[in-house]
């Protein structure tokens, strides 16, 4: 009889399921896996920390070869849930190429948007609709020549186009330019609620880059209607051969009760980032402002003495490099002085000091983290004085 307490007898890998697996990776990586495979004895358990390193960071084109690769891959049950990040990217590199010569290079149409129709986008969908792959991640790596448009949005269209009835669960996004040409976009997915028609419902941190010249955004609009939004850091890239309207965020539709802000390289006015705290008084705790200028006789000592007096459980800001205008540049005046800023305050706060021509010193950077943040807030606000350059 045999001992019902006894562990499973070990699952066999053969020799020939390791051949065919390895033929889905690239041609470099193929003997490695074969030689790891043979050391490990093909035994399923020691096995399984080889599947995980080769398999785990899924990397395609979406073209030829890579698109054959994948296809396979989604058919093998025994490993494709090894796959948890699943990145799209070009093999073109700019700085490799050699002129005239030609590689595998993402269709675009005149606005400097991928062709999707154009890619095994459809067959992706397809397989993450049909649950045959599960990753955690979704990631997309667009890289623009300089002929073509470097809007992060644009470069976003694609990760819309596969998001966009794959029945995927998002619980955080980034839209982020990586470098003038490159932009990186990012989903973190929920596995277990694949399938369940969440969207962004469950989206609790988004960090985006949107297009300052545009009057609606796609991905506001999907920030704003996500009720789980906790973190949000936005930023904007500005077009200079397109003329700046300003940016969306002025309407009146309400933004999610946040407990984190981080603003950058944005040209705002305090109505406009007092209308993204709408919904915050009560939840936010952590500030930033960087490499930002406020518009329309805004100041920022008005703006941060509101932060200060209406959001009570502030417990952390960060102010670097900010400015008034097109040409006035804040400085933190007499911050550092023991009569402005006392003990036990001045403890939990940093300071950035640097050196105007004249020999005097300015102070572009502020951080505070501790229980007197709003109090500590209010006192930065009336040291806040705007410069000409």
């Amino acid at each position: 009889m045999s001992d019902l307490n006894s562990s499973p007898a070990p699952k066999l890998v053969s020799v020939s399921m390791v051949d065919e697996w390895s033929r889905l990776l690239p041609s470099p990586e193929r003997s490695a896996f074969v030689g790891a495979c043979t050391e490990a004895g093909a035994d399923d358990e020691r096995l399984q920390p080889i599947l995980a390193r080769y398999f785990s960071t899924w990397k395609t084109s979406l073209m030829g070869d890579d698109l054959s690769r994948l296809q396979m891959l989604a058919t093998y049950e025994q490993i494709r849930d090894y796959v948890k990040v699943i990145c799209l990217e070009d093999d073109y590199d700019f700085e490799e190429m050699l002129p005239l010569e030609s590689s595998t290079i993402w269709p675009r149409h005149e606005d400097g948007q991928v062709a999707a129709e154009a890619l095994g986008v459809e067959l992706l969908k397809a397989m993450l609709a049909a649950q045959q792959l599960r990753p955690d991640r979704l990631q997309i790596r667009d890289k623009s020549s300089v002929d073509t448009s470097a809007d992060p949005e644009i470069a976003a269209m694609l990760a819309r186009n596969i998001l966009d009835g794959t029945d995927l669960a998002v619980t955080a996004f980034i839209l982020r330019k990586e470098s003038a040409i490159t932009t990186i976009i990012s989903a973190e997915l929920s596995a277990e609620h694949q399938g369940q028609g969440k969207g962004f419902s469950m989206l609790r941190k988004a960090d985006i880059c949107l297009s300052y010249h545009q009057n609606s955004s796609y991905w506001a609009d999907q920030i704003r209607l996500a009720p789980a939004l906790k973190e949000l850091s936005l930023s904007f890239w500005r077009s200079f051969n397109k003329p700046s309207t300003g940016p969306f965020i002025l309407d009146n539709r309400p933004w999610p009760a946040l407990e984190k802000l981080e603003l950058c390289m944005a040209a705002l006015s305090t109505p406009s980032v007092m209308a993204i705290l709408s919904n915050s008084e009560q939840s936010l705790t952590r500030i930033s402002f960087r490499l930002m200028s406020l518009y329309n006789n805004s100041t920022w000592a008005e703006l941060l003495s509101r932060i200060g007096n209406e959001f009570p459980h502030l417990a952390w800001f960060k102010l670097t490099h900010l400015s008034e205008g097109l040409s006035r540049r804040i400085t933190f005046l007499d911050l550092d002085n023991d009569s402005v800023l006392s003990e036990p305050y001045k403890a939990g706060v940093k300071m950035l000091q640097k050196p105007n021509a004249d020999g005097t010193k300015r102070i572009p950077m502020v951080e505070y983290e501790g229980p007197d943040a709003n109090h500590v807030l209010r006192i930065v606000a009336k040291c806040a004085v705007a410069r000409p350059v």
